[in-house]
């Protein structure tokens, strides 16, 4: 039982991070991340922010 519980948090993590890469715009989360004055460091791993490195210089008043 202990060991199910941890394999659904587990993978509850990873679906969270799986969203974040293939379906949401990093431009998106960017300007959100600006505009709510939210470190980008908090929704973005070092990994991440290395791959969306691109993105980081988006206007935080872009509307998409």
């Amino acid at each position: 039982m202990q060991h199910d519980m941890k394999t659904k948090e587990d993978l509850k993590t990873m679906a969270l991070g799986t969203s974040k890469i293939n379906y949401l715009d990093p431009r998106i989360t960017v300007a959100w991340c600006k505009r709510h004055e939210v470190s980008i460091e908090k929704i973005f791993n070092k990994s991440l922010l290395v791959k969306f490195c691109w993105t980081m210089d988006v206007d935080p008043e872009i509307r998409f």
